[in-house]
């Protein structure tokens, strides 16, 4: 008996191990390791358990008078039964019957047979199990809802940066990804048909009550529209107000295609925006490094906002691919200097060095947008217009490979030029490492040539180690997409989405005041008047009106920068934030806000009194920097100067009446207000002589000034503070 009770507790010592070894396994791996572990059981992960089972049936085999092979292949032959869960001890019950040991151990065996076996069923029904749940959650669940249409890694990093709604991903699902989105714990959908399921959501915002979100992002842009078709189709037919109220679909699209989604977004009441993934990245770009972040004193006169006489601003641009040519066309909309020359306030132009294989230049969307001014405007008679804008920038273009001979020649002639120069090269021709390789080159070229005023920035679409060493080295790495891109904040609406929002309210409140002549304004007012701008901002303005106050406030850094000031989070304590008082002095210094005339404070905002008098100052040459600034950006977009008689006679019908449009209309990209800061003042003159009215009603000039008049209660209530630069 005593090498029968060996044998036992061997094979029950190995049970127990196996045991152990899958509770220890199931409680350190992570969720989607965890179910492929159970999921592996069926794949002789716990064959242990089958094996210490042989030995157990031999030696009660033998244990009844069997020799040892006999009682081996009978004990394999009851291991086959086993497996498939038919459970026996006739052929043992002998020994069975006089060793307790024996007996529990062999329970023991059978109990882990029948626990390997459920679990994995249990890991099959508990997929379906939780399938059910997320579905009664879609269609139930109490939380504001979001959908994302598509999947794709980019969707999945979307659905994990939202930690508010409920969220779930909608595509036609294969097994495979079913199962790899069940072990991630991403809610989904499987659906044959996207048109069912848009259905199935308007059915769901028209019972509810919260807010919906829809991300339609299928990497295949016919789907994209189609599904938005879709969409359109369900608001056509559905109580648009309540719809307007509670939802917002947010539609990737490739910028070749802008004209079509945008075509779209005009049916679709307000609930859908085109979203153009290379204009967040470059909008993130600018957010976080305007020019004026790398210039200090020796570039910048603090005192009048104006950059010095004898330097000049060079960006160099090694490859001019999608992301390059957005950024090259926002920062063009943003970056804007002036000078002081004879007396006279000028535009320090930019300086863009661009070096690509091929003919970069000729691209269409650029000759449909920021070449049309120099294309159409360039031999009209100027005596049709107000004074003409200045073009927003200076371009070189270089045809030329990185592997080509002259091509550092060319770069050292840029940026080598002036010691008091500052420059920036932009990385973005390659694959990310490609880009970190040529940031690395520079570094070395950079000490080669002796310079310390050259700042560089490399395209990098995910985070890489060979990065650190770089960064130390003064390099910015721009352009991560799971960051800038696809993240539900920044697809949704950022803090300058929402500084957009409010100085539209602003805006719509001062022309309010002007052309109502208001001589109180109330909390009623204020609160009707942000109701009404709201609605306008989706309803009534245009992708290009919404994206000129988006790039509005994407400026503020800029503009206090020239200050020698900065804003940053309120939460960073050890930068002390100036007092309003503060700020104004510095900001308005010899030209003082007047806010006694309305002497009302709603919302913290002060109700600004503008007159007609613009006395040369620093709060006066910031308006007419974000008036070129203006004006780039609407070059940059197409937009070209209506003719005098068209500001004098065009109208249109809006809103049932019939009213002069001042030159403006959106649709063929025409607009009276570009020109000059002095064609400003002839402007408003021309349209108060047609109208027979007072130039301050029809005076635009205060609409530059608003934005860094408001610029600390707009900054405070998005939980920034001014801070001084250095």
């Amino acid at each position: 008996m005593g090498i029968i009770n060996f044998v036992t507790a061997v094979c029950f010592v190995v049970l127990t191990a196996e045991v152990l070894y899958v509770l220890i396994s199931l409680i350190v791996k992570n969720r989607a390791n965890r179910i492929a572990f159970l999921r592996s059981f069926k794949k002789g992960k716990c064959a242990i358990i089958y094996f210490s089972a042989i030995p157990l049936f031999c030696i009660g085999q033998m244990y009844a008078g069997a020799d040892f092979f006999a009682a081996f292949f009978k004990a394999v032959s009851e291991i086959i039964n086993l497996v498939v869960l038919k459970y026996s001890t006739s052929a043992v019950q002998a020994l069975f019957d006089a060793n307790l040991f024996y007996k529990i151990t062999i329970y023991y065996c059978f109990i882990l047979v029948g626990i390997n076996a459920l679990l994995f069923t249990f890991s099959l029904v508990g997929q379906r199990l939780w399938e059910l749940r997320q579905t009664i959650k879609y269609k139930n669940g109490s939380k504001d809802k979001l959908f994302i249409f598509g999947n794709n890694t980019n969707s999945i990093s979307i659905y994990n940066s939202d930690h508010v709604r409920s969220k779930v991903i909608i595509d036609k699902i294969s097994d495979k990804d079913r199962y790899s989105l069940y072990t991630k714990k991403l809610s989904f959908v499987s659906c044959d048909s996207f048109k069912n399921s848009v259905s199935q959501i308007f059915k769901i915002v028209e019972k509810g009550k919260r807010q919906y979100t829809v991300i339609v992002n299928t990497d295949n842009d016919e789907t994209n529209l189609a599904i938005c078709r879709s969409f359109i189709s369900e608001i056509e037919k559905a109580d648009k107000e309540k719809i307007f109220k509670q939802l917002r679909i947010y539609v990737f699209g490739d910028p070749r295609f802008k004209a079509i989604y945008e075509d779209a977004m005009e049916s679709a009441y307000g609930c859908l925006h085109y979203i153009n993934k290379y204009q967040m990245i470059a909008m993130d770009f600018i957010e976080h490094y305007p020019f004026t972040k790398f210039m200090d004193e020796r570039h910048i006169d603090y005192s009048t906002t104006l950059v010095r006489n004898d330097v000049d601003i060079n960006v160099c641009m090694i490859g001019f691919g999608k992301t390059n040519r957005q950024i090259f066309l926002t920062s063009v909309a943003n970056n804007q200097f002036l000078y002081k020359i004879n007396s006279e306030i000028a535009l320090k132009k930019v300086k863009y060095h661009i070096f690509d294989k091929n003919p970069a230049e000729n691209n269409k969307n650029l000759n449909h947008s920021y070449y049309r001014f120099r294309d159409e405007c360039s031999d009209i008679d100027p005596d049709d217009y107000l004074p003409l804008p200045s073009s927003p920038a200076e371009e070189n273009f270089y045809q030329l490979d990185i592997n080509d001979t002259k091509f550092y020649r060319h770069i050292s002639q840029i940026v080598s030029a002036k010691p008091k120069d500052i420059n920036f090269v932009i990385i973005g021709f390659g694959s990310d490492l490609e880009n970190i390789d040529m940031a690395q080159k520079l570094v070395e070229k950079r000490q080669e040539w002796g310079l310390d005023n050259l700042v560089i920035f490399v395209k990098v679409r995910t985070w890489h180690k060979e990065q650190t060493l770089l960064e130390q080295d003064g390099c910015y790495f721009i352009a991560n997409e799971q960051d800038c891109v696809y993240d539900i904040e920044a697809i949704t609406g950022d803090n300058i989405f929402h500084m957009a929002q409010m100085r539209n309210e602003i805006y719509d409140l001062e022309y309010k005041i002007t052309h109502e002549n208001l001589l109180t304004v109330d909390s009623t007012i204020f609160a009707e008047n942000k109701i009404n701008a709201n609605k306008n901002w989706y309803l009534r303005k245009t992708q290009l009106e919404r994206e000129s106050s988006l790039y509005c406030c994407l400026s503020l850094k800029s503009k206090l920068n020239l200050m020698g000031l900065d804003y940053c989070p309120e939460s960073i304590s050890d930068l002390p934030g100036l007092t309003e008082k503060e700020y104004l002095d510095i900001y308005s210094e010899g030209d003082s806000i007047d806010t006694s005339t309305y002497a009302l404070t709603v919302e913290g905002k002060k109700i600004v009194n503008y007159t007609l008098d613009f006395i040369p100052s620093k709060r006066t040459n910031l308006a007419i920097q974000e008036h070129q600034r203006w004006n780039s950006f609407m070059l940059s977009k197409g937009m070209i100067p209506a003719t005098i008689n068209e500001i004098l006679t065009e109208k249109s019908v809006q809103n049932g009446k019939t009213r002069f449009t001042n030159g403006k209309n959106y649709k063929i990209r025409r607009h009276g207000n570009l020109t000059t800061f002095e064609g400003l003042v002839k402007f408003r003159k021309l349209v108060a002589e047609r109208d027979h009215t007072d130039e301050l009603e029809k005076d635009v000039i205060k609409y530059d000034y608003q934005l860094m008049d408001d610029a600390y209660w707009l900054l405070k209530n998005c939980g920034y503070k001014i801070v001084k630069l250095h």
